[in-house]
């Protein structure tokens, strides 16, 4: 399910960003801007969807979300004009990087138990080798055919190859009835069969201020990371780098997400999410000083370093937190409210940053920013400590 994801990302989407403005005649704000619109409609859509994660199988709301991904695949190889264009980022966005991730680590989340930090970590290597994989075969693929081709290539592969892997490996999902039966539920999901946080329904989370705190942190990385990834033609031209030089380092930051996802899932585990929040937004603060004072081309696998810290210990922490915090019971209500403050997050990354690019605010001056607000938010969260504790332990 993640890796069916990478055609909502906006690491996938961002190496058509420069045939997109040609194509149109966009500049970088307006594309961001385009982009931001998209995205936050998308964001909205999730509010209300992600509560099926709690009513419908994950196999079966799985497919459907990868089939609505291949005919929007189809559909971004067809537009002619903005408007299909925004139609197409909003359900690309929607499908992607909003309802799958959002129902595969749902699915971690209500099926692990004891291991929750780890399933969720290895859950999220999907990511990682798209990640890894896709920013240079796409800027190549684009270069070497077009890139309405390598769409239509896209939707081919999620139906023809993603679609049968999903049903061949959730075709007895853990929680199943045949599963229960032959005795073949996972042990480490043995104390999970009775959901906790039952009185934690999603209006109450809504009127809670703990809630609302956490959010601004979290949304630091997908805001921050992804402007980075967004804009990537304009920073490497305002650093010097060749942009095939700058892609083709992704892999540095997909190889340091998973090896921090896996230790971050064994801490987890251990100690348990809240205590490792005030950490997790350091690295992404050294990148922002990395972008805003180095220019030599070994600066690009040092930034992307700290970028893959960052994501690669939030994916457990997050995905567990709600856990601790909330509990099982409506955890899929509840992380819709949280993966669409997420998304909403990339999209106000590239918008509000391609404005300042347009207003003569270049990446390097805006990092200063970035940076001060990644350690204030550390700092946050390490104030929130005690009340962090206090939930965990009274959740029943």
């Amino acid at each position: 399910m993640t890796l069916a994801t990478m055609p909502g990302q906006t690491n996938f989407i961002a190496q058509f960003n420069a045939a997109l403005r040609a194509e149109f005649g966009l500049s970088n704000g307006a594309f961001g801007a385009i982009y931001t619109l998209a995205t936050l409609i998308s964001a909205t859509g999730l509010v209300f969807a992600g509560v099926l994660a709690d009513r419908i199988a994950p196999l079966k709301l799985a497919c459907a979300s990868i089939a609505g991904l291949a005919v929007t695949a189809i559909l971004m190889s067809q537009v002619d004009g903005l408007p299909l264009l925004v139609l197409a980022l909003v359900f690309l966005r929607f499908f992607g990087q909003g309802m799958l991730m959002h129902i595969a680590m749902t699915a971690m989340a209500r099926w692990f138990n004891r291991f929750r930090g780890r399933a969720i970590s290895f859950a999220a290597f999907g990511i990682t080798i798209g990640d890894s994989l896709l920013p240079f075969t796409l800027t190549i693929s684009i270069l070497a055919f077009s890139w309405r081709s390598v769409w239509i290539a896209t939707a081919i592969f999620l139906v023809v190859a993603l679609i049968p892997l999903l049903l061949f490996l959730l075709h007895d999902p853990p929680d199943s009835k045949r599963a229960r039966q032959s005795g073949a539920v996972n042990p480490d999901a043995a104390l999970s069969d009775v959901p906790t946080g039952l009185n934690w329904s999603r209006a109450r989370v809504l009127r809670d201020p703990l809630f609302f705190l956490i959010l601004p942190g979290i949304m630091s990385m997908p805001g921050i990371g992804t402007l980075f990834v967004f804009h990537q033609a304009n920073l490497a031209a305002l650093k010097g780098w060749p942009i095939e030089t700058y892609t083709a380092f992704f892999p540095v930051m997909s190889l340091t997400v998973a090896a921090a996802s896996l230790a971050a899932g064994f801490m987890v585990d251990r100690i348990g999410a809240w205590r490792l929040m005030p950490i997790f937004l350091l690295p992404l603060t050294l990148a922002c000083i990395l972008v805003a004072t180095l220019h030599p081309v070994w600066a690009i696998p040092l930034i992307f370093l700290c970028f893959g810290l960052t994501q690669g210990v939030m994916n457990p922490i997050i995905g567990a937190l709600w856990v601790e915090l909330y509990g099982t019971a409506h955890i899929g209500a509840v992380r819709s409210l949280a993966t669409a403050a997420l998304v909403a997050a990339t999209a106000l990354g590239p918008g509000i940053s391609g404005i300042l690019i347009d207003l003569g605010i270049n990446l390097e001056r805006q990092a200063v920013a970035y940076a001060a607000w990644c350690l204030s938010w550390s700092g946050i969260y390490l104030w929130l400590q005690p009340r962090f504790g206090f939930r965990a332990s009274e959740l029943v």
